[in-house]
């Protein structure tokens, strides 16, 4: 009987816990997750991104990107959704067009710029190359 009032007892303490711990945005969670699937192959989405970008060297990370000056979920929809060059590079990569919707694109910018951190006007908004 103990054992089974100490295990109750447990479980209510444990779903205290996770009820008190603060929701994530829904719209965060499927931007990391287009992220992670698609952008991933040329970009670092996040810290604990399971595999390198395939791209060598891998184009801008989604940190660098959300700490540029001007950086915003509408610039970011924009790029996503249109094919552009990125100069700095030597050959004239071109972001491929990822067929996302307009609704995933929101969510991917959105996520990207939850990972801004305090910006740096120092910091050139287009990578150079060292």
């Amino acid at each position: 009987m103990r054992t089974i009032l100490a295990t109750a007892l447990a479980v209510l303490a444990g779903g205290a816990t996770y009820a008190d711990m603060p929701k994530r945005d829904p719209a965060l969670e499927r931007g990391e997750h287009v992220a992670r699937l698609v952008c991933s192959a040329c970009h670092v989405v996040a810290a604990n991104q399971e595999f390198p970008p395939l791209l060598n060297p891998p184009a801008p990370s989604f940190m660098e990107i959300a700490d540029r000056p001007g950086s915003s979920v509408r610039n970011v929809r924009h790029f996503v959704l249109t094919t552009h060059w990125d100069p700095p590079y030597e050959l004239p990569l071109r972001m491929p067009d990822l067929k996302l919707l307009g609704s995933q694109a929101d969510d991917v910018g959105r996520y990207l710029m939850s990972l801004r951190t305090a910006v740096d006007s120092s910091k050139p908004s287009v990578p150079t190359r060292p």
